[in-house]
């Protein structure tokens, strides 16, 4: 998994659950899911409390003084100063699920170095040296809430947090008057324990809200695909059990010049996590329908075929020349007349997710134009177009890439202008046209993929797809 930036590489994994853990009331399917088992828990714990671990270690330890008195000699004065952090080990980090929305970070038996200086007067006598600190079973409790904020984004704050320190030992040195100050390290301790205490749960509370609240804004709940669609990933709910967590998102493409409500609704997703792997990604034929029902609304299903784009050594030209010879009427009206084919798909196209693999059924059709001298177009006739399709996905950093292969096209006379006429005639033309100018168009714009809904700097390497179960497939991290 890639890294973002410095300050905030080590948090993405814990912002990437965190992101998951928001809850909406919404009674309704999802068309994405994203499971993150207790494995990619327990990896996203040891990169964010590193970042924590960071802060930590520059806790800013104040200067203090104090007086004690020894029989004899009476009162002396103490002051500790420069101190600063000088390690803050944390062995055993650990995340665990909390009911409904947020997550606890445990950390246990943790232990904090600190050296500094000293310094003891009476009257006119001083003594000085250096000290040692080493703080021992050090505890950290914090609540991490999840929640929408007012603008629709993702929100995390550090609801509650608590700290304990089982033991404080100072080792001072430096002077023949250092073990007067040792004899009274109890106090000594005490005021550093207290210092240290009221200090660690502040740097939790603000490191959660400076870095991984920050972060966490980076989600893109509206993703852009291209100039005409734009992908809606807006969280609906999350479940949390003692084994994973589990994230519902919206998961749908819309046009982005109007939004419409869409025709279909989408399917029930359940399916099994598997505890060896990090993340599951379960994505429902609903989400790619409509990135069908978008694309159409936009009206951009469609390519235009004109002669000057076919290859040199092309079989067929698009001329009436060609047409004549099933279309007579067409090459006796224009002359040595260019001819135009649009292409588009007169419905959405409908996907299917099989165990073999991605179905698609592309409604098409061709409709022929006469391209007059002074550019105008004359409607010739409609094809309608039948072919089956399949769609092969891939996963790359941040994006979902594929490539569409096309079966034989069959050709269906739906009008013309100049008379009945066998498609037979047209099917050979079409059949090369197709393959060589149409279909390296489609998947070129496949190729450029679609972003998946990760906060910045996040990339899922290594994507497998783990299985295709209708009416959805499931992509594995390990």
């Amino acid at each position: 998994m890639a890294r973002g930036p410095d300050n905030v590489r080590k948090w993405s994994t814990l912002a990437l659950l965190a992101i998951m853990g928001t809850a909406l009331t919404e009674a309704i399917n999802p068309g994405f899911v994203a499971i993150i088992s207790q494995k990619g828990l327990d990896f996203a714990c040891q990169e964010g409390v590193a970042v924590l671990q960071k802060d930590l270690e520059g806790i800013k330890v104040p200067d203090f003084s104090g007086v004690f008195k020894v029989k004899h000699l009476g009162r002396n004065y103490y002051k500790f100063y420069s101190m600063a952090v000088v390690g803050f080990y944390i062995p055993n980090p650990q995340i665990n699920l909390q009911p409904v929305d947020s997550l606890q970070l445990s950390i246990k038996d943790a232990s904090i170095e600190i050296i500094g200086k000293w310094t003891s007067k009476k009257n006119l006598l001083k003594a000085g040296g250096k000290f040692s600190l080493r703080i021992q079973g050090v505890s950290i409790s914090a609540d991490l809430k999840l929640f929408r904020n007012p603008s629709g984004h993702i929100a995390v704050e550090c609801s509650t947090c608590s700290s304990h320190i089982d033991s404080v030992h100072v080792q001072i040195s430096g002077s023949m008057l250092g073990w007067l100050i040792q004899l009274f390290h109890k106090n000594i301790e005490a005021s550093l324990r207290n210092i240290i205490y009221s200090k660690v749960c502040k740097i939790v509370t603000n490191s959660v809200t400076t870095k991984l609240h920050p972060y966490v804004q980076t989600l893109p709940v509206i993703a852009r695909v291209d100039e005409a669609a734009a992908i809606d990933y807006s969280l609906l709910v999350v479940t949390t059990t003692s084994e994973f967590l589990k994230g519902q998102l919206k998961g749908e493409f819309f046009c982005q010049g109007h939004r419409i409500p869409l025709p279909i609704t989408p399917p029930a997703m359940n399916f099994f996590s598997n505890n060896d792997h990090m993340v599951h990604l379960g994505i429902s034929d609903y989400f790619f329908n409509s990135a069908g029902f978008a694309y159409h609304e936009c009206g951009i299903l469609k390519i235009t075929l004109r002669d000057h784009m076919l290859p040199t050594d092309s079989k067929f030209r698009l001329n009436t020349e060609f047409l004549g010879i099933f279309l007579p009427k067409v090459a006796m009206k224009f002359p040595s007349t260019e001819v135009q084919l649009l292409i588009s798909a007169s419905l959405p196209p409908q996907l299917s997710i099989q165990p073999s693999g991605l179905l698609l059924d592309p409604a098409m059709e061709t409709q022929a134009f006469a391209v007059l001298p002074n550019a105008s177009l004359v409607p010739l006739f409609l094809l309608r177009m039948n072919t089956n399709a399949s769609l092969e996905l891939d996963a790359e950093a941040n994006r979902l890439v594929g490539e569409m292969k096309l079966e034989k096209l069959t050709l269906e006379l739906k009008h013309s202008d100049f008379g009945f006429f066998e498609v037979e005639l047209l099917q050979a033309a079409i059949n090369y046209l197709v393959p060589i100018m149409v279909l390296p168009k489609i998947n070129e714009r496949l190729r450029k993929g679609i972003p998946l809904p990760l906060p910045a700097g996040v990339q899922l390497n290594n994507l497998m797809f783990q299985s295709y179960q209708s009416p959805f497939l499931v992509l594995s991290l390990p």
